[in-house]
């Protein structure tokens, strides 16, 4: 199966590429701003999700059976908002299954219910969860057998930036707070990449939640390290 994967030099798509490369697939895989290295085993195409045009011509050119959209373009709207609305259009029209990465910021968790399920409507209160939120109705409008696959903080390996901010808060590299009223599920990028792959290749449609088992505040995992730090752990 060709696949092509959306954003691959992240640390999501880094992972995507690893695991769908060593399954046997036939990967291309699409960097914005960050060169890949010279050494990866998938091919590679510089692509600009502000550019409708070579969104279709690249979908066009490549014609893979599925398409993972693990882009990471923060509140730009027209990076997180109108490019997955785009390579959606594009899917559609040339037969991709598409599978989009989307965010539990699309909630604002004002509502006091202890966990959130594929049935309940957003209400971000930022904006990157308002263009996350946007990019959710979007694809499905425009490509009603894609699947959006709402994730959380990803962690692995130490290498997530949400990982990298417990470690320098706790070992005071840097100065800064964590809340504990902002809880979330942290899912591991071996996990989430498993499970975006499988929804690309399988027959699911619509939106499914793909967070961690346990709901958390980052102050947690900080408090922790810690602790494992100063060797009471």
């Amino acid at each position: 199966m060709t696949l092509l994967i959306v954003g691959g030099t992240g640390f999501l798509g880094t992972e995507l590429v690893r695991q769908a490369t060593s399954a046997g697939h036939e990967t291309v895989a699409t960097w914005s701003t960050t060169p890949p290295g010279q050494h990866s085993p998938a091919a590679w195409r510089k692509l600009d999700l502000r550019n409708r045009l070579q969104i279709q011509g690249l979908v066009e050119q490549v014609r893979p059976q599925a398409v993972v959209n693990a882009s990471s373009g923060g509140s730009d709207w027209k990076v997180t908002a109108e490019g997955p609305i785009h390579l959606a259009m594009a899917a559609a029209k040339y037969g991709c299954r598409l599978a989009h990465v989307s965010s539990d910021a699309v909630f604002s968790g004002s509502i006091g219910r202890a966990r959130y399920d594929e049935a309940c409507l957003p209400d971000p209160v930022t904006p990157y969860g308002a263009a996350k939120a946007a990019a959710e109705a979007g694809v499905l409008a425009v490509h009603p057998e894609a699947v959006v696959g709402r994730t959380s903080l990803i962690i692995g390996h130490g290498r997530s930036e949400h990982e990298r901010l417990v470690h320098d808060l706790a070992t005071g590299a840097r100065d800064g707070a964590l809340l504990v009223d902002d809880r979330r599920c942290p899912v591991h990028v071996c996990d989430l990449a498993t499970a975006l792959l499988e929804l690309a290749t399988g027959p699911d449609t619509g939106v499914r939640h793909l967070g961690g088992p346990e709901a958390m505040s980052r102050h947690v995992p900080c408090q922790v390290h810690l602790f494992r730090f100063c060797g009471v752990l």
